[in-house]
């Protein structure tokens, strides 16, 4: 038997002893008489007998065996019995699924997304319904045609829309009378309790005990007690559930403000156990919002300060040593700064960690296109075959470290080497990178940055690199042409072969594949 097992053991005898010995009584909720049942603890240990009060803490079981009673903590019953008696007796929600709806998703320029239902259009805006209201999205800010999902319907309409919009939809079946309209009714009144409308889910559950007394009798009389216990706390479920209703907008400040007001605004509230669960499950949503959010957040800066330096900087030597150094801190920062809007205490550390614990996503691609010359022939046909080296450092070794920086000043002193011949006239107009650079348009150069970026920085995943041939010389870097001679002396005809002066001898286009 080990600790815990010994723990739960001495804990069930000390309560199986000692109420035993005074024979109090008991105020029950729901008597059940002599009705002998079999209760199963959690020590593997069984009792016969009856229960004959029970409350959310605690519940009071007479033996059969010694005619004694036991106050048994909920805790030390076998999880499904507890789960079983805890759902009869009402004091767990039957059913905590939340309604869900279909919903537009939109995402903008700068991504953002709102959801919500479309009611019409205009020629600059799409109105979509909230819950908070109406919102006109501009079509101009638009980043793709927009996507269906399903959501939370407490996070497109309010409460008692949803309500009205259930009771029109199943006006003839709350008509009818004995089974048929009890079911109908404690159908309805589930539906409510899912929408937090206690007071019309005490309503319903009302009558369908009504119209028949013995449909579903044990599920509907803790279905009562639950709902008239929450009903008559109304104002504390409405806090509980517009936490929930910020969780689903995931406006975490809010949430977490409204959570931690709600043990000092209510100290004796009997929702304890609702508020906890709240809390945990908007801890839950917290950190998952966060995983996803650093994934999307990191690929949206990569791409957008890529695209900056290339629409910014005309100098080729300026955007490497850009996308060397200031790139990769930079976006840490807009990183960081975008999810302490999910959690304002979040460090860079943390964001950095949460980055790096990311699992699998989709792949993507970056070029360096027709400047994949400006690499130099070693590095843009240089294989990539990191994953297979026996001999590269532990990840977040020093070592590793060192590798990184000693790569990083390999690539500097290359730029400055061919910044150096392009400056000295060594090189033709046509091989000097800065004139390329100036004179490339600017999507291919945001392309080149992300693609070198991406392969150098060391914060993505390189599934591997592609190679496809130069379109001019069909993969030779070379190309032949047919001189034909003429009148300038010492001229001759015949072919000749000469560089390509597309690819500038590399014979292919670099592409990596990451995530």
């Amino acid at each position: 038997m080990n600790l815990p097992q010994l723990f739960v053991r001495l804990l069930t005898l000390a309560a199986l002893a000692l109420p035993t010995l005074a024979q109090a009584p008991v105020e029950a909720v729901h008597d059940h008489g002599d009705q002998t049942i079999m209760l199963r603890l959690r020590s593997g240990q069984i009792l016969w007998g009856s229960i004959v009060a029970h409350d959310p803490e605690t519940l009071e079981f007479h033996r059969l065996e010694n005619g004694g009673h036991v106050s048994l903590p909920w805790g030390l019953l076998d999880p499904d019995e507890e789960n079983e008696l805890r759902l009869r007796f009402g004091y767990v929600d039957a059913v905590v699924e939340e309604v869900m709806t279909k919903a537009d998703r939109f995402v903008l320029d700068d991504g953002t997304e709102i959801i919500g239902v479309v009611l019409g259009r205009t020629d600059d805006f799409i109105n979509v319904k909230r819950a908070s209201g109406m919102q006109p999205v501009p079509k101009r800010r638009l980043a793709g045609s927009p996507t269906m999902v399903q959501v939370p319907a407490l996070d497109i309409f309010t409460k008692e829309e949803l309500y009205q919009n259930r009771v029109f939809e199943q006006q003839s079946n709350l008509n009818r009378s004995g089974t048929s309209g009890a079911r109908a009714h404690y159908e309805m009144a589930q539906y409510c309790e899912r929408l937090f409308d206690f007071a019309h889910a005490l309503y319903h559950y009302k009558i369908a005990d009504k119209l028949d007394p013995t449909f579903n009798t044990d599920m509907v009389r803790g279905a009562l007690a639950r709902t008239e216990l929450k009903a008559a706390n109304q104002e504390q479920v409405d806090h509980l559930a517009e936490i929930d209703l910020w969780r689903a907008r995931k406006q975490y400040q809010k949430a977490l403000a409204l959570v931690q007001s709600f043990p000092s605004t209510y100290p004796d509230s009997p929702l304890m156990e609702d508020w906890n669960k709240m809390r945990e499950r908007l801890g839950r949503a917290q950190e998952a919002d966060l995983r996803d959010q650093v994934v999307k957040r990191w690929h949206y800066w990569a791409n957008a300060l890529a695209k900056r330096i290339a629409r910014e900087v005309d100098s080729y030597e300026s955007a490497t040593a850009l996308a060397d150094e200031g790139l990769g801190e930079e976006l840490l920062q807009n990183v960081h700064a975008d999810l302490a809007k999910i959690a304002p205490e979040i460090t860079i550390d943390e964001v950095r960690k949460l980055w790096d614990e990311r699992k699998g996503g989709r792949f993507r691609q970056a070029s360096y296109g027709l400047g994949t010359w400006l690499l130099g022939k070693d590095r843009a046909r240089a294989e990539l075959e990191k994953e297979d080296d026996a001999d590269a450092p532990a990840k977040g070794s020093a070592a590793e470290a060192r590798q990184k920086y000693e790569e990083r000043l390999k690539r500097y002193f290359e730029n400055q080497t061919i910044a150096r011949k392009a400056a000295s006239g060594q090189t033709s107009e046509a091989d000097d990178p800065e004139v390329f650079w100036k004179n490339w348009k600017v999507a291919n150069r945001a392309q080149w940055i992300l693609a070198y970026y991406v392969e150098n920085s060391g914060d993505f995943s390189v599934e591997r690199v592609r190679f496809s041939n130069c379109r001019e010389c069909g993969g030779t870097g070379t190309r032949e042409i047919i001189f034909t001679g003429g009148a300038i002396t010492g001229s001759t005809s015949g072919l000749q072969i000469v560089p390509c002066p597309t690819c500038h001898t590399v014979a292919v286009v670099r592409r990596v594949r990451y995530r």
